[in-house]
């Protein structure tokens, strides 16, 4: 082999030698240092709610998905067809004030369950959006789920997400008897689940001076499953402790993002001017049979995100919204139309009395 050859062979070799080293390096990174959580865990709570009074019977909830700040009107998203990965700064910013004044408008609420909720991350110009919701709601109680968390998102190549901490919070005026979070085992295999994240779902306990809990949950479901294989294992493990907590004479409320239509959903009711789409598969009879599924039927709750918000031309559709057991009944239910504003979901809110 002539002398240039194999100089130019080698060239390669070790610059092959050391690219592979550094993404046998990288992902050893994002391996030791993966957010891993037990099936189970109990998190902190903190704030200054009230005692529960055990007598009440009627609670108020609100449910929104943020988007992180980072998913308002004028947003598209690379995942969803789009080509943008996160907000201006001084967007993001607006889109947060505009979550707080949302938020504040609505603490009256007893539960406020909140959705993609971050944490000193990248895409949200690393704004700990907990710490100040949590203090614009002096009189909650405050929990945090974390189901997000990668030192890194490598991906898109050319603008990496980066640093992503992210989860559930919960905020409530009475003091729960227990807290607990339980992760959906939709964990992806190595090392594609590094950048992913893992789901869950909250469960509050509240006692009533009748010998029966209210237990209520906050919830985000998967998305981007065409398999539906996720959708079954969350809806398979939402059934269970639903199901188990009604046998034993509870009442059991559920809200979130669910990424999937509620039951009894129909596009053709809504009539806010929105392209209305519906999505598949549905939700099999099998979960939670003669449960109530509570959304507003007139007002879309969740857009696309492969182009900007355009009233009639985005496709629209509902997956925010509560499940109740058939103990619990609706006093009234409605989705704040926000235009897509600050997130491409928009808030649901609910009333209900303990029968």
């Amino acid at each position: 082999m002539p002398k240039p050859v194999r100089t130019i062979f080698m060239t390669i070799v070790i610059l092959v030698g050391f690219s592979l080293l550094f993404v046998a390096g990288f992902l050893g990174f994002l391996t030791l240092t993966e957010f891993s959580p037990e099936g189970k865990s109990n998190p902190e709570i903190n704030g200054k709610g009230k005692s529960m009074d055990p007598s009440r019977r009627e609670f108020t909830f609100f449910t929104w998905n943020i988007g992180y700040s980072g998913l308002g009107q004028e947003m598209d998203f690379f995942y969803e067809g789009g080509t943008l990965v996160r907000p201006e700064k001084e967007q993001c910013s607006r889109y947060f004030e505009g979550i707080k004044r949302m938020v504040q408008a609505n603490d009256t609420a007893d539960f406020i369950f909140l959705q993609e909720v971050d944490v000193h991350s990248k895409r949200s110009w690393y704004c700990d959006e907990f710490e100040t919701l949590s203090g614009i709601l002096p009189d909650y109680f405050n929990v945090f789920a974390q189901n997000y968390g990668s030192m890194f998102i490598p991906i898109p190549l050319p603008n990496p997400m980066g640093r992503v901490k992210a989860g559930l919070a919960c905020f409530l005026k009475m003091k729960q008897e227990s807290a607990e979070v339980r992760y959906y085992k939709t964990d992806l295999s190595w090392p594609k689940r590094l950048a992913f994240l893992k789901r869950c779902f909250v469960l509050l306990r509240f006692g009533l001076d009748n010998g029966k809990d209210l237990v209520v949950l906050n919830t985000h479901n998967s998305a981007y499953d065409s398999s539906g294989v996720w959708r079954k294992i969350e809806l398979s493990a939402l059934d269970s402790a639903m199901k188990s907590e009604y046998l034993r004479g509870n009442y059991v409320i559920a809200g979130g993002d669910w990424n999937i239509n509620p039951r009894g959903f129909n596009s053709s009711t809504v009539a806010s001017g929105d392209v209305v789409i519906s999505l598949d598969p549905m939700i099999e009879p099998s979960f939670l049979p003669g449960w109530q599924f509570v959304f507003d039927p007139n007002q879309p709750s969740n857009r696309n995100l492969d182009m900007p918000y355009k009233k009639g031309v985005t496709k629209t559709t509902i997956i925010d919204f509560f499940v109740l057991s058939p103990n619990v009944e609706v006093r009234c239910v409605s989705t704040i139309p926000t235009g897509f504003a600050c997130s491409d979901h928009q808030p649901v809110v609910m009333g209900v009395r303990l029968k």
